[in-house]
């Protein structure tokens, strides 16, 4: 399923880049949450993405493999909507423009109602290697996420796959559960685990 997702992406994708599967799976749960929530895009609304980015393994030069702390940064995205059906394409365009992209929506963001949703990856951090002295886990997961609007990408312990924990507002959660075509990748996904 990622993986057709990915190829979705790289067929509409103006910079012909091969996206990764966190890009791939964020913009594909951006369409389906703006779809099931928010019906046709307002142009009174700021839709924004936020990704928050390990800086770690960009530094330069390299930080020690156990470095402690936050080394991290949020990548956003302000969408615009040009009529097209499916909303997720602009999330993956080249931010050359970002800055001067950011002071024209500054000004926009004071007068009307921003629609966002945050995305974050646990993936390749080594979840599954933890061992507070009972062994290593069959399964790693959250309790609870922190805020509303929240997508937290984790590796399946055999690190072929992929789960996206989504936390969105009760009246959100229900309509964006409900959608087909979230629903026909969920299936696939289950389909292909049997």
């Amino acid at each position: 399923m990622v993986a057709s997702l990915r190829s979705k992406y790289t067929e509409n994708n103006s910079n012909e880049r091969y996206p990764t599967r966190i890009e791939a799976l964020s913009c594909f749960i951006w369409a389906r949450f703006i779809a099931s929530t928010q019906g046709e895009p307002n142009p009174k609304k700021i839709y924004k993405v936020l990704h928050a980015v390990n800086l770690r393994t960009r530094m330069d030069p390299p930080l020690p493999e156990y470095h402690i702390g936050n080394v991290s940064r949020f990548a956003i995205a302000t969408l615009s909507f040009d009529g097209s059906k499916d909303t997720c394409y602009g999330l993956m365009r080249d931010g050359d423009t970002h800055l001067s992209f950011l002071k024209r929506r500054v000004a926009e963001f004071m007068k009307g109602e921003v629609v966002s949703l945050n995305f974050t990856s646990l993936c390749r951090f080594p979840l599954y290697e933890t061992d507070f002295g009972w062994g290593k886990p069959v399964w790693v997961g959250s309790a609870s996420l922190p805020f509303k609007n929240l997508v937290v990408f984790m590796d399946t312990e055999s690190g072929g796959g992929i789960e996206a924990w989504v936390n969105l507002k009760e009246e959100d959660m229900a309509k964006f559960q409900e959608d087909e075509q979230l629903l026909a990748c969920t299936y696939q996904a289950q389909d292909a685990k049997i």
